[in-house]
């Protein structure tokens, strides 16, 4: 049997600001290009450092954090916020463009593979 699609989402991205932190430029730019298509306000973040000081309180409806490689300056990022501002959603880029994964970077699971549900799981996480 073949899965099926889940119906699209009817609310717009347009006017949604996203903080896509990864130092891979071209996966960086994929994203980017996907989610600027839809209208989203797209600001990118090469490394953590830079990322500090891009993200303010109550900007950002969404920050895309890479952990693929686990570093400990994207942990310690990502704990300050949740610490600090727990009502900030963030979703973590977890290995190829189309894998996204909303839980803690301690317990990362790649999922959602085609490009239709990253794009629908992006429109959950901004909501």
């Amino acid at each position: 049997s073949v899965p099926q699609q889940s119906p699209p989402i009817s609310f717009p991205m347009a006017t949604k600001n996203v903080l896509i932190i990864d130092g891979n430029e071209a996966m960086q730019n994929l994203r980017a290009g996907v989610l600027r298509s839809h209208g989203v306000h797209v600001h990118l973040a090469k490394s953590v450092t830079e990322a500090e000081l891009l993200w303010v309180p109550d900007f950002f409806d969404l920050v895309l954090l890479d952990v693929r490689q686990r570093s400990k300056e994207a942990v310690v990022f990502w704990r300050t916020i949740r610490r600090e501002h727990p009502r900030q959603r963030i979703s973590f880029l977890v290995g190829p463009p189309t894998y996204l994964s909303p839980t803690c970077s301690d317990e990362v699971i790649a999922c959602d593979k085609v490009p239709e549900d990253w794009v629908q799981r992006l429109r959950l996480a901004v909501a």
